[in-house]
């Protein structure tokens, strides 16, 4: 099976989804997730393994390997993503730039209750579900309940190369900058633009603008 590096990445990167926060995947769903055959999936498992880039764990579960794993450039990005808007489009749009695979993890209810004081709009698992379907976005999983361990632990399951945090995030990009030296990662920590809040409104002033007119 002839195989370019775009479609070595491409057949990489599905892979990493579906092994993401799970300990294997198998040849079933990676032709489920990419089209391919069975012929032509057992083919570019076969060359991975033998490249040592997976490794066949039994006759159908396999396990991407770190060689593998580093052919691909990973990005996580956090946020509550109340009310979706455009602002967090061109936000996650951004993002994405910095990588090939964007994965978007989304506070859980317990999380924006404990750190504003407030319940969500939208229940977390709706939350997931409109993030993971915006274009830029490869997975948007839920965070951890554990506000302080939760950051720590997430990092862990998703193993990026790249965490883009907002411009007004500065109390988490504080704490994800203590995590990744007292752990030694190779982790690159960028800011992201400010959105134009003549163009975008934010999730609150939404909020804000919604009960305004709920109550006149």
């Amino acid at each position: 099976m002839s195989m370019s590096e775009s479609d070595e990445r491409s057949l990489l990167k599905s892979i990493y989804l579906l092994q993401l926060r799970r300990p294997f995947f198998t040849k079933t769903e990676l032709m489920e997730k990419t089209g391919l055959d069975a012929q032509k999936s057992e083919e570019a498992l076969r060359r991975f393994t033998e490249r040592a880039m997976v490794e066949r764990r039994n006759a159908d579960e396999y396990y991407l390997l770190a060689s593998g794993r580093s052919k691909i450039r990973i990005v996580l990005v956090g946020g509550v993503y109340d009310v979706l808007h455009l602002g967090h489009l061109a936000v996650l749009a951004e993002a994405k730039t910095h990588g090939d695979v964007l994965v978007v993890v989304v506070a859980t209810d317990v999380t924006v209750e404990t750190l504003k004081g407030r319940r969500p709009v939208f229940p977390e698992e709706d939350r997931r579900a409109l993030v993971d379907s915006l274009k830029p976005v490869d997975a948007a999983i839920l965070g951890y309940e554990d506000v302080g361990m939760g950051y720590e632990q997430v990092i862990e399951d998703v193993k990026p190369n790249v965490i883009a945090l907002g411009y007004d995030q500065d109390s988490l990009a504080r704490t994800i900058t203590e995590i990744v030296k007292k752990k030694n990662l190779k982790i690159a920590i960028v800011r992201l633009s400010k959105f134009d809040k003549e163009k975008y409104l934010s999730s609150s002033a939404i909020r804000q603008r919604f009960l305004q007119e709920q109550g006149s």
